[in-house]
């Protein structure tokens, strides 16, 4: 059924309801009033609602089964006042259009205005002596006049009333949209009964249906990534004995597997005693904010080009180990050589892999606690940490020879060899700015012996003459 049919019927139910329970008062009244029953409308009653009964039921035709049971009603008001002309009577149905507010519906609002005035005009000229005794037959226009009034009032009412559900509406619809656009998920748990209840974006946010997460906090637990359930229970007992609104960050793992971050913002409720009788709260994905948050630290630590620590987790590495002084300290510095060729001769983008590629391969010569950083073009610092003098020349050693190794690019092996200088702590304590300086004209120390040897063997001497 329609939405907005199935809204109509409910309508015609709540009447129903009502038409019955009016029906019971109204014989429970004319039997403490009269002492018995009028013999004429309450079997008249019971048909007509039995009959009304049978077609709500159905739920058929439900806007025609409005407009049926208001008209239901009003032949219901003429069997009771034509068998019992008491001006009581006629006062309920007076009551009448107002009954017809329940709809929010222009037709049942006219067509109750306009039964209201027949009937009304019918009783007072026939039953004028009975129910309006001493009055004039021109006084009827009061009663004419009452019903253009509460016809009016009903109209105007239900047009305020439908704007303002239509404005709700609207607004329910955009929370609606910006919720399932978010993945947000509302939660209570029950501590009288220990049952959890979820709202359907817990289905979007986790993959786990709802019907599998309500009444089954075990569920809830379980997603838990495991290495944050301290985090969850922490949260719980913030809120549950700390008595107070709490947040918190953590990972779970949704039904297919994949791990989202989420935050979960929880707030304890209490009775009348202040004891304490259940918690709610809000679940909301926070994965591509994490993500961005980690891309952003990572940009900030490392080289964009290389994925390398940059100077500054470099500086803080270094002062954490020199802050110990447990472990010997080394600093190397390490500059390409003819590396501007490459550039100038393939291109940047070779340029560039090239730099890639010596970045894996200091990263697999140095060990887990040692750090390789880029300084910047073609330079790179490393820091070895517990290392005497005689291994740190092997760990350069080795840096040389794998960097001599080459690159391929496109056919072409590109090289780009090393000068390496470097400087050792013994005592592991140190200013880091002093050793890349040492290591820095250490470097170019082996640098100038690389260009006399060259020059020498361009001279056609030996080195040892140079």
């Amino acid at each position: 059924m329609h939405k907005e049919a199935e809204l109509v019927h409910q309508k015609n139910m709540l009447m129903l309801k009502i038409l019955w329970g009016f029906f019971f008062i109204a014989n429970v009244i004319n039997l403490l009033v009269e002492g018995k029953l009028a013999p004429v409308y309450p079997l008249v009653g019971l048909i007509l609602l039995a009959l009304l009964t049978g077609i709500v039921v159905q739920k058929r035709w439900p806007s025609l089964t409005m407009i049926l049971t208001v008209c239901i009603l009003y032949v219901f008001f003429y069997f009771l006042i034509s068998g019992d002309p008491y001006l009581p009577n006629f006062i309920f149905l007076a009551l009448a259009p107002l009954l017809s507010l329940f709809y929010h519906d222009y037709r049942a609002v006219l067509l109750s205005g306009l039964l209201f005035i027949i009937s009304s005009a019918y009783f007072f000229f026939t039953y004028q002596d009975a129910l309006f005794p001493g009055l004039q037959g021109r006084e009827v226009s009061y009663l004419i006049s009452y019903g253009v009034f509460i016809t009016a009032f009903s109209i105007i009412h239900t047009k305020l009333t439908r704007s303002l559900w239509q404005r709700a509406g609207q607004s329910e619809e955009r929370l609606r949209t910006i919720l399932d656009s978010v993945a947000i998920g509302i939660w209570t748990f029950d501590l009288s009964t220990m049952q959890m209840e979820v709202s359907d974006g817990f289905e979007q946010l986790t993959g786990f249906s709802v019907d599998a997460l309500r009444g089954n906090s075990d569920q809830m637990n379980e997603m838990i990534y495991p290495e944050d359930e301290g985090l969850y229970q922490k949260f719980q007992q913030e809120m549950i004995f700390g008595r107070r609104s709490a947040v918190c960050e953590y990972r779970i793992i949704c039904r297919n597997g994949t791990v989202k971050w989420v935050q979960n913002r929880g707030t304890p409720h209490f009775n009348h005693l202040n004891h304490l009788v259940r918690l709610e709260g809000v679940m909301i994905d926070i994965t591509d904010r994490k993500q961005m948050e980690e891309k952003i630290e990572h940009l900030a630590y490392h080289d964009e080009l290389t994925g390398l620590p940059n100077r500054t987790l470099f500086s803080k590495r270094f002062e954490e180990y020199a802050s110990k002084g447990k472990f010997s300290l080394a600093i190397l510095f390490i500059d390409l050589n003819d590396f501007k060729v490459v550039n100038d001769t393939f291109g940047h983008d070779a340029g560039d892999l090239l730099l890639k590629d010596i970045a894996s391969r200091l990263t697999s010569i140095v060990r887990e606690q040692d750090m390789v950083c880029r300084l910047g073009g073609d330079e790179f610092l490393v820091l070895l940490v517990d290392i005497d003098e005689t291994r740190v020349a092997k760990v350069a050693d080795r840096i040389k020879s794998s960097l001599s190794e080459g690159y391929l690019y496109q056919g072409y092996r590109l090289t780009a060899g090393a000068s390496i200088g470097f400087c050792v702590a013994p005592s592991g304590t140190g200013d880091l700015e002093d050793m890349i300086r040492q290591a820095d004209e250490a470097m170019y120390g082996a640098k100038r012996s690389r260009v006399r040897h060259y020059m020498s063997q361009q001279e056609g001497v030996t080195p040892s003459e140079v």
